[in-house]
């Protein structure tokens, strides 16, 4: 009787044993090159770490996740996970390079340090494009008209046919010419604004990219350089 007893229970450890093996087996690993890029799987719940990472936490579901690292481009993607069955996902960033980023400064000025992680610098940049633009809109709208009231006040000179009407008129003519002149150097400053803000938006990710290395994982502990606010961030994360 108590050799069957002793039977039963090493009968029941062994499954327990096995269960435990399977589903301990089917984590969800996830690996990159390079290294230390830090993941993020949000779905029912939310668990992050630093590659190599194998999650064991019997995730199940509908999940999006993010790979990411500094001076690298970052990785998104949905995946469905089962607890009964192992899965791994192998990626290969790719680095953020000074062409990139200049290409899309060229469109929108600081998209290019949005995308190296300088957002003061972006904010900046887009800010001040937009200032530029603005005022360009609203001073050659006033130039137009300027120019328009002149050109009215010419034609109407030039058709009248006594010397006198002409007096008469000139002041006012001499005047518009004077508004619309001044008013059109005023739209050349704010076009030499608005391509001095594309210039400096330009060399500054010519001469100033910032360094995409620098970065150091040990194991669990990853220190990474902060580009927006200087100094450095430390993540340490725990395998559980």
């Amino acid at each position: 009787m108590l050799a069957k007893r002793t039977l039963v229970v090493l009968f029941v450890a062994a499954v327990s044993f096995l269960a435990v093996s399977q589903a301990i087996a089917a984590g969800f690993s996830v690996s990159s090159n390079p290294a230390g890029a830090e993941v993020v799987l949000k779905g029912y719940i939310t668990v992050a770490g630093i590659t190599p990472v194998s999650f064991q936490q019997g995730l199940e579901g509908r999940y999006k996740v993010r790979i990411e690292k500094y001076g690298y481009e970052t990785y998104r993607s949905h995946i469905y996970l089962d607890p009964q069955k192992p899965m791994s996902l192998s990626i290969n960033l790719r680095p953020k390079t000074r062409f990139k980023a200049l290409a899309r400064s060229v469109l929108i000025p600081g998209w290019g340090q949005a995308y190296t992680d300088q957002r003061f610098k972006a904010g900046s940049f887009l800010f001040l494009a937009a200032a530029a633009v603005g005022s360009y809109l609203i001073v050659d709208s006033d130039f137009d008209d300027k120019n328009d009231r002149y050109r009215g006040l010419l034609r109407e000179y030039n058709e009248l046919t006594t010397y006198a009407e002409r007096q008469a008129l000139y002041p006012g003519l001499a005047e518009a010419k004077k508004d619309a002149y001044d008013a059109e150097n005023v739209r050349r400053i704010t076009i030499g604004a608005v391509v001095a803000v594309w210039g400096l938006n330009a060399l500054d990710l010519l001469f100033f990219f910032p360094e995409m290395g620098g970065d150091l994982s040990v194991g669990s502990l990853s220190i990474v350089p902060d580009v927006e606010d200087g100094g450095a961030r430390v993540m340490l994360t725990h395998r559980f």
